[in-house]
């Protein structure tokens, strides 16, 4: 397919982000599966008659954001790795990114700011992303973190072709602001290398769930009562392209009253 076939590929799911919530100037943080997209495009989408070729790659989505959002946007992608809490080396140039093939390709694309924490870190592009420049190595999900510099910004957060369990870490850190009992800090140390490429041995420190107590994350039902509340726009799970799109601010305030009434067990977690 021609290279303006492409485009007007990409033209057309930065229209179908926009219908899901995904406006232009927005700030928004995207977990993604991009998989179904892929294969409506690069096989459902093409006639039985003739040879099978793809027409859109992982880029290609991730510029279908960029348009979307515009020139005056912020996209911020997870560039997560679990590694380090293992023990293994962080290396905030070359650690790659654990949360799917779009979130790689954004990490290989260049041109962001990616926040410092060894475990949750980012790729902040575009209009505001000097606004997270200063978040402290140590932070991960709590105060000033990456998501309450998305609140501060009146942001939004969008899953594509995920279940809130598989992504939403934005739970996380509405937990750890709250300080629930199911939930406990646990300290790692590894080796970490700067931008500089200079070495160091640190210890972050995570608020993670208490599995001797038998905690499991569930999540799952917590996004149905969002939905039937309309706080979620666009397709659900496994629905048409599957982006929905929540404002940060509104979901913190939905899940902050679920933990003060204490009605979190059964659906943000459970025991095993």
């Amino acid at each position: 397919m021609s290279v303006a076939s492409s485009n007007s590929i990409i033209r057309e799911l930065s229209e179908v982000w926009r219908r899901c919530g995904v406006n232009s100037g927005d700030t928004v943080l995207l977990h993604s599966d991009v998989k179904h997209v892929l294969m409506h495009y690069n096989y459902f989408n093409q006639p039985n008659d003739i040879k099978k070729e793809k027409v859109l790659s992982v880029d290609d989505v991730l510029d279908s954001f960029f348009l979307a959002l515009g020139g005056n946007g912020t996209l911020i992608v997870p560039l997560f790795n679990f590694e380090f809490a293992k023990g293994a080396p962080f290396n905030i140039n070359t650690t790659p990114s654990q949360m799917g093939v779009l979130t790689e390709a954004a990490r290989k694309r260049g041109n962001y700011i990616r926040t410092l924490n060894p475990i949750y870190s980012f790729a902040i592009f575009g209009k505001n992303k000097q606004y997270f420049q200063s978040i402290k190595l140590e932070t991960a999900l709590g105060v000033d973190s990456v998501f309450s510099r998305l609140m501060e910004l009146d942001g939004k957060i969008a899953v594509l072709g995920l279940s809130d369990k598989n992504c939403m870490t934005f739970y996380h850190h509405i937990e750890e602001i709250h300080q629930v009992d199911y939930r406990i800090p646990k300290q790692f140390t590894a080796p970490y290398f700067d931008s500089q490429n200079r070495m160091s041995k640190i210890t972050i420190s995570l608020y993670v769930r208490d599995l001797d107590n038998g905690i499991s994350t569930l999540l799952d039902p917590v996004a149905d009562l969002m939905w039937k509340k309309n706080l979620y726009s666009g397709d659900k799970f496994n629905e048409d392209m599957g982006l929905r799109v929540i404002s940060a601010n509104k979901m913190y305030s939905f899940i902050s009253h679920l933990i003060k009434q204490n009605k979190t067990k059964g659906f943000l977690y459970e025991i095993k």
